[in-house]
């Protein structure tokens, strides 16, 4: 990647979020609007579509896809801060005009939802179709079905779910990509593992703030219904301020990445970068190595022949 220009590795951040806040929060339009699914399928339908953005724009940008994951990778130095605005705005950018594009789309069925239901765009019960595009807190959907009040969730709790879902998704983040971990993936495996992660975490926490778990995520559908009508819904917001899924995000990626870091990661020693040396003596590499001494093996093999 580092070979690749960075206007390049933007234009797959921007891609990637566009697809995320359109066919990604599709999954989202076609639960509210038709009904067809609940939170079990639309969180497997939501992992797909995080493997899909991941393999399309690995390669390419590293599929960071979330300001938190970025500004956490710089904090540890697994990527330069320079770069960091570019990424951001990218990102941001994506989620914005994804979002407008879904809505273009899916703009007859939310219209006719909302006449059905006498939803007044910008009144409190417009979180129920903003949702589609943004997080709220409670769960809008889940809040109407279970009848829970407004302030069932307060912001202390909306901030610190959204700081630990993003955290457990920047640990696992960190820990698949660590060259010295001796489980670490290639490219198709990792995507699946991100997309599961994800679309458990929204199966436990999307009935509290949505795990919106990516700033560019909630930000930038967020713009896109202020401008499409949604007003005080998107900002300030519903039941919790809109900044609880800008700030939890990037705090709980660091506390996420500082864990493997400072935590785990330490434990771990560097890999042999010789393949012929794996299994040589811990006194020659200076770590243990698995496997043992194939030497040895091969005195123990060929004494047994005898």
């Amino acid at each position: 990647m580092q070979n690749i220009e960075l206007w390049k590795r933007a234009l797959g951040e921007f891609t990637a979020v566009f697809l995320l806040a359109s066919i990604g929060l599709m999954t989202v339009a076609t639960a509210i609007t038709t009904g067809a699914y609940g939170l079990f399928e639309l969180s497997f339908a939501f992992a797909l579509a995080i493997m899909v953005m991941v393999m399309v724009t690995g390669a390419v940008s590293g599929a960071h896809f979330n300001p938190a994951i970025t500004v956490t990778l710089a904090t540890f130095k697994r990527f330069p801060w320079r770069e960091v605005p570019v990424y951001i705005v990218s990102q941001i950018l994506g989620g914005l005009i994804g979002a407008l594009f879904l809505y273009f789309l899916y703009r007859g069925p939310i219209v006719s939802y909302e006449r059905a239901n006498d939803i007044v765009r910008g009144e409190p019960s417009s979180a129920i179709t903003g949702m589609i595009f943004a997080c709220f807190s409670p769960n809008p959907a889940i809040a109407a079905a279970q009848e829970w009040p407004l302030d069932i969730v307060g912001t202390p709790t909306a901030l610190l779910a959204e700081i630990f879902c993003t955290a457990i998704l920047a640990f696992v983040v960190f820990a698949v990509v660590d060259e010295r971990n001796a489980f670490a993936p290639n490219l198709p495996i990792f995507a699946l593992i991100i997309g599961l992660v994800v679309g458990f975490l929204v199966m436990v926490e999307a009935p509290l703030t949505m795990t919106g778990m990516n700033p560019a995520r909630d930000l930038g559908p967020r713009i896109a219904i202020y401008l499409l009508g949604w007003g005080e819904i998107a900002f300030p917001g519903y039941g919790s301020p809109w900044w609880v899924w800008t700030v939890g995000p990037i705090l709980g990626a660091i506390a996420g990445g500082a864990a493997w870091v400072y935590v785990f990661g330490s434990f771990l020693a560097p890999r042999p970068v010789d393949p012929l040396a794996a299994g040589t003596e811990a006194e020659e590499l200076a770590t243990p190595t698995p496997g043992g001494n194939p030497s040895a093996l091969s005195s123990e093999e060929g004494g047994n022949r005898h």
